[in-house]
């Protein structure tokens, strides 16, 4: 049966997929000009009367988080609709599949990307956490992968069962991935989701789950008791440190559990690079030249790992005109190499130079913002480019570092400005 060609205002373009209790299609917004996502419930599932005010409640839950999260790593929730007759979630559409296709042995994703996934994945979470929300169904189900393979968190309306037979019918918590006190039934707190974030990375690095039965009741008695088989067992070029980062994310004890996702995203952070195999030379030249500039003095190794995992680096040419005046732009630029001129309705205002850094007004905003000048390269010229979004999953204390760097800079400017006012009044 075809799928009705709208809902509400939105075009119905395609059926992406249909589960138990619901179907999602492929959707299009005319106002926003955008491909959304929709999620259409059953309505019969609703009525249930078993299992119906389970799904009723995870409904509620993602529904009252409509434009309420916004992070780049966060699936953004647009609107939703509820009511006796019909219900639907419209979401930002994702299109590059889910983390699921790289959790079997013989399609790994390379270490240092998984990594990077999972760093992520912790910045988007503590996001959620301060905001209220605990996901508590965190599995490579619910990662998606962009286009551009970055990677989304999606289902954060997933609803609290406190019944693990409830749960594995409902599909709201996945059993091989839920923390032992999920299963004991306590009251939950973010640590549940750092524990199943660690089961995902253990099955990202090694295509395996820590623990296997033929039943539920002996996969929870594993959960609960035994120690999983180390990674390096099932993987044995897992660098030493990363296996402990992992396993520190496992612990059945909370005491001993990572306590929060900045400890947790900070020793991903630390794991920018392996001892144990080589660095790229041009990551490592790059690093090199960010180590050897003023504007990163403050900075620690991995907080200049972090900034090259989220910059962009560009060459351009001469008479590149990096920013143009008025235009709507919401990135910042840091100059590794070269030149650029400043000018305003076509009147020369500055030259700036290496280790320096231009468009910081976007980032201080925190929004896109009109751009004041036209930005041009006077000399081949080498920058570091970076969005607020992409420094927003950067650790608190490399965002701090980013501040204190920025402040020095403008008042630099401004002495300059105070010194060429005086040597005009004299």
């Amino acid at each position: 049966m075809q799928p009705p060609e709208t809902l509400g205002k939105y075009i119905l373009r395609k059926k992406l997929g249909q589960g138990a209790s619901s179907t999602v299609y492929l959707g299009f917004d005319p106002f926003a000009k955008r491909e959304v996502a929709i999620k259409v419930l059953k309505q019969e599932i609703l009525n249930d009367p078993r299992m119906g005010k389970l799904y009723q409640r995870q409904l509620d839950n993602e529904a009252s988080l409509a434009g309420k999260l916004s992070h780049p790593h966060i699936v953004a929730i647009y609107d939703a609709m509820i009511s006796d007759d019909a219900s639907h979630i419209v979401m930002e559409y994702v299109n590059g599949g889910t983390l699921e296709k790289h959790s079997d042995p013989d399609n790994l994703l390379p270490i240092d990307r998984v990594v990077e996934y999972m760093f992520k994945c912790c910045r988007a979470l503590n996001y959620a956490q301060f905001n209220g929300v605990i996901h508590r169904d965190i599995k490579p189900a619910n990662m998606l992968l962009t286009a551009d393979g970055d990677i989304k968190i999606s289902d954060m309306g997933a609803a609290l069962l406190l019944n693990i037979e409830q749960t594995q019918i409902s599909n709201v918590g996945s059993p091989g991935y839920m923390s032992p006190e999920q299963l004991r039934g306590e009251v939950l707190t973010h640590q549940t989701d750092i524990y199943s974030l660690g089961v995902v990375m253990y099955r990202l690095l090694t295509g395996h789950l820590p623990f296997k039965a033929d039943n539920l009741a002996a996969l929870c008695q594993q959960i609960l008791h035994t120690t999983p088989p180390t990674l390096r067992s099932l993987r044995p070029d897992i660098p030493p440190q990363l296996e402990r980062v992992v396993l520190g994310a496992m612990h059945k004890d909370l005491k001993e559990r990572y306590q929060n996702w900045k400890d947790f995203g900070a020793d991903l952070a630390a794991l920018g690079r392996f001892e144990q195999r080589p660095l790229d030379i041009n990551q490592t030249e790059k690093f090199t030249t960010l180590r050897e500039m003023s504007l990163f003095k403050d900075f620690t190794d991995t907080e200049l790992w972090e900034i090259l995992r989220v910059g962009e680096w560009q060459k351009q040419p001469p008479q590149t005109v990096l920013m143009r005046e008025d235009e709507m732009g919401d990135a910042f630029y840091i100059i590794i190499d070269g030149s650029v001129s400043v000018t305003k309705n076509g009147r020369l205002l500055n030259v700036i130079r290496s280790d320096d850094c231009f468009g910081e007004m976007a980032y201080i905003s925190g929004r896109a913002v009109a751009r004041s000048a036209t930005v041009t390269a006077g000399t081949d010229v080498t920058v570091l480019k970076i969005s607020p979004m992409q420094l927003a999953t950067l650790s608190d204390h490399c965002q701090l570092h980013f501040n204190q760097a920025f402040l020095r800079v403008m008042a630099d400017r401004l002495r300059m400005a105070d010194d060429r006012f005086a040597k005009l009044a004299n």
